[in-house]
C-alpha cells in the first residue's frame, strides 16, 4: 500500500517539478495552479485546431490548386474565349447571327468560375497572411474589379444609336485588353503547381496559334470591305 502511495505521488510531482522548481514560496501555489491550467488550456485549443478548425499545410495546397484551376479556366480560358469570338466569328457569315450569344455565354461561365475561384483566394487570405503575397493580392484586386466593370457595361450595353456608342465599343475593347494581359499575370502568379503553369502554357500556345490566322483574315477582310465601299462610291459617283 506504501508503495502504491509513493508511484502515485511521484507521478503527480514529476510532471510538474520544473514548475514547482521555479517557487520557493508555498504561497505562490495559486499562480502555479493558473499556469497549470493555462498550459492545459492551450494544449486543449492546439488540439482543437489540428482537428481541422483551422487549414492544414495539406489543406492550403488543396485550395490552393483549386483556386488556381478555376482561375485558369474561368478568368484564363473562358475569358480570352470570349474575347475571340467577339474579334473574330463575326466576319464568318455561319457565325454571323450566333457570335454575340456565344460571346455573353463564354464571358458569363468565365465570370462565374473565376469569381468562385476568387471567393477562395479570399478565404486562404483570411486564414493566413502567409498565403497570399501583396502581388497577387494586388493583381486580383485589380483583374476582379476590370473584371466587374467590363460585366457592368455587357449588362448596360447601350443601344447602337447613342451617338457614343462608338467610343463605349472602345472603352469596353480597352478594357477586355487590359484584363487579359492582368489575368495571364495573376495566374502565373497565384499557381504552386509546375504542371498547371506547364498546362496554361501550352493553352496561351494554342490561343497564339489560333489567333494568328484569324487576326491575318480580319484585316484582309477588313481592307477588302473597305476597298468594296469605295469602288461602290466611285460607281454611284460615275452613275450620277
Amino acid at each position: 500500500m506504501t508503495l502504491s502511495c509513493l508511484i502515485i505521488l511521484l507521478g503527480l510531482f514529476i510532471p510538474f517539478h520544473p514548475i514547482h522548481a521555479q517557487f520557493s514560496s508555498c504561497n505562490e501555489l495559486s499562480h502555479v495552479k493558473k499556469i497549470i491550467f493555462f498550459e492545459f488550456d492551450t494544449k486543449i485549443n492546439e488540439n482543437y485546431k489540428d482537428e481541422g478548425h483551422i487549414l492544414t499545410r495539406e489543406s492550403q495546397r488543396h485550395f490552393q490548386n483549386v483556386y488556381g484551376i478555376l482561375i485558369l479556366i474561368g478568368w484564363g480560358t473562358l475569358l480570352p474565349i470570349g474575347v475571340m469570338t467577339a474579334r473574330y466569328m463575326r466576319h464568318f457569315p455561319p457565325f454571323v447571327d450566333v457570335w454575340f450569344k456565344c460571346h455573353i455565354v463564354c464571358q458569363t461561365l468565365g465570370y462565374i468560375l473565376g469569381t468562385v475561384g476568387w471567393s477562395i483566394w479570399l478565404y486562404l487570405g483570411m486564414s493566413s497572411k502567409l498565403l497570399v503575397s501583396k502581388t497577387q493580392s494586388i493583381l486580383s484586386i485589380i483583374a476582379f474589379t476590370f473584371i466587374n466593370l467590363q460585366m457592368l457595361g455587357t449588362v448596360v450595353r447601350l443601344q447602337k444609336e447613342v451617338w457614343y456608342c462608338k467610343c463605349w465599343n472602345i472603352c469596353h475593347h480597352l478594357l477586355g485588353y487590359a484584363i487579359i494581359g492582368i489575368v495571364i499575370v495573376n495566374i502565373f502568379a497565384v499557381l504552386q503547381a509546375e504542371t498547371l503553369k506547364r498546362v496554361y502554357v501550352g493553352i496561351l500556345v494554342v490561343f497564339s496559334v489560333v489567333v494568328v490566322p484569324l487576326e491575318i483574315y480580319r484585316c484582309k477582310f477588313k481592307i477588302l470591305l473597305h476597298v468594296a465601299m469605295i469602288n461602290h462610291e466611285l460607281w454611284n459617283r460615275e452613275g450620277s
